[in-house]
């Protein structure tokens, strides 16, 4: 990382996440970190940072435990209410106000940079803007939408914000993301340098980012509204020059060893209010699985139990944190993931925001609904392989570490043959003639088995679209019988400040474009 980069990060910190200690009192309309002086190159950093921060927190905490990757450790407390599924308004404070911070940001941005004729910082705004009220209409469904960010008296003075359906506003961000796309320019020589957190101001990275965000956004509707999002996805394969992320073009924002620059989750784990105590331990839902299957991942995603930090890797029963006990050997979140609360290396876990591996599953599912249209050029399997080896290539060194100087690709190639146990694992033969349906099965559960403790929330998010995995149990300590949670709860601050208020949902109640 260069010293401009450090510098950087270092300043968006103290303009977004200097303000975590009291954005439980923030409004969503309301900017305190916007002043006078504020500049496009400390505006977009920023806004980034608190999605960063949002993402690889609170989002990647509740999906991984509601995913069933993670589960509580039976020495703390801290997530004891996730397994219970019974988490109280309060517990969706911080994700709910950064989000709608990181909004504002986004939306200052855009008209900062509208003001300097800057297209490139006003196509980041959009987009990211985009990827925002996505993440908050899938995490709490109907939400101040069209009415939001509009608190300063220059915005209307809107402070009670209308809410609007999940409909509305996915037909919103796609609205927004064209309109990005239209303004992105991968030459011009005005664009974000370093001061891009994400891709350091590639335009043709983010539109790569625009174009997979699209088709997320379609396949998230593929079973509410399969008309609408066939139509969308058979527009967007036709149109001249898209192209999706592919390898080396992950949208994540790294992090390092500085105080100032610690990897979210980390930072978390290790504030004074937790203290380094590890709250995170490995499910057996997930953990079984990927032994039963050969999967060599497994020792990227958790540490062995073996104090040399070999041996085997184990889980525990989701939620069995009561009878499980400290002498029980088991596996928790690895460095990689930013899972061990007491190893500085979790520091330099990076907070993924969209991936290669994702993006190829997605197109893997288009190819086998046959909504591709035009041939895309690969087939439906080779998308699904594609993308199970575009995640083990992005842990290189997590899968080095445990398999000595071995390739990636020959771990990989092991584990697709079955070198590694005899036989292939039931996950990996992909059923080539099979039904859109079996393949669908497969592609949802290897995407699952990818986003393990990476891309915790959208693997929560794909479970409740498409019910897969199909094996997941429900927790030992339910306060809900055997209801798994279908969405976050509103924060108390909008049932107190907005009168726009349409009462709080219970945990239990589908989105919109949940089918299952």
């Amino acid at each position: 990382m260069s010293i401009n980069k450090k510098v950087i990060i270092t300043v968006a910190i103290g303009l977004a996440l200097g303000a975590v200690s009291c954005r439980k009192f923030l409004n969503v309309n309301q900017n305190p970190n916007v002043s006078p002086t504020a500049t496009v190159q400390t505006l977009l950093p920023a806004a980034q940072l608190y999605v960063a921060s949002t993402v690889g927190v609170d989002l990647e905490i509740n999906g991984s435990f509601w995913a069933e990757y993670w589960t509580q450790d039976p020495g703390a407390s801290q997530y004891r209410d996730l397994d219970q599924y019974a988490p109280g308004p309060d517990n969706f404070s911080t994700p709910w106000t950064n989000l709608y911070a990181a909004g504002e940001n986004f939306k200052q941005l855009y008209t900062l940079a509208d003001s300097l004729h800057k297209k490139q910082y006003m196509a980041i705004a959009l987009v990211m803007k985009a990827y925002t009220f996505q993440l908050i209409t899938d995490a709490w469904g109907d939400a101040p939408y069209k009415q939001a960010l509009n608190g300063q008296f220059a915005d209307s003075n809107i402070t009670s914000p209308k809410y609007d359906s999940q409909r509305v506003i996915y037909n919103g961000i796609l609205v927004n993301i064209d309109s990005a796309l239209s303004l992105m320019n991968p030459s011009d020589p005005a664009s974000p340098g370093t001061d891009d957190l994400v891709y350091g101001g590639k335009m043709d990275k983010w539109q790569k980012f625009a174009y997979t965000l699209k088709l997320r956004i379609y396949m998230r509707m593929s079973q509410v509204d399969p008309a609408t999002a066939k139509a969308g996805i058979l527009k967007l394969y036709s149109t001249p020059g898209v192209a999706f992320i592919g390898s080396g073009d992950d949208a994540f924002i790294g992090f390092g060893y500085s105080t100032a620059n610690k990897s979210p989750l980390y930072a978390e784990a290790s504030s004074t209010t937790l203290g380094g105590i590890q709250n995170l331990v490995g499910s057996s839902t997930c953990i079984d699985s990927m032994n039963s299957n050969g999967d060599p991942r497994a020792y990227a995603f958790y540490e062995g139990t073996a104090a040399s930090g070999g041996g085997t890797v184990t889980g525990i029963a989701q939620g069995n944190y009561g009878t499980a006990t400290l002498s029980t050997a088991f596996s928790i979140p690895s460095v990689y993931v930013a899972g061990d609360a007491n190893n500085t290396a979790s520091t330099n876990a990076p907070v993924n925001l969209l991936t290669s591996w994702e993006s190829d599953f997605l197109q893997a599912e288009v190819v086998a609904k046959g909504w591709e249209g035009a041939s895309s050029g690969l087939t439906d399997d080779q998308l699904f392989y594609t993308g199970i080896q575009a995640n083990f290539n992005y842990y290189t060194s997590a899968l080095a570490a445990g398999y000595g100087s071995a390739a990636t690709t020959s771990i990989y190639n092991d584990y697709i043959t079955g070198a590694m146990t005899g036989t292939p694992g039931y996950w990996t033969v992909y059923p080539t003639g099979g039904t859109a349906a079996q393949k669908l099965r497969f592609i949802i559960t290897q995407k699952w088995f990818a986003m393990c403790g990476n891309q915790g929330f959208e693997a929560w998010c794909e479970l409740r679209r498409t019910g897969y995995p199909d094996f997941l149990v429900v927790s030992k300590n339910s306060l809900t019988g055997t209801n798994l949670p279908k969405r976050f709860l509103y924060p108390t601050s909008e049932s107190t400040r907005n009168a726009h208020f349409p009462g709080e949902a219970s945990i239990g109640t589908k989105m919109w474009w949940d089918q299952f």
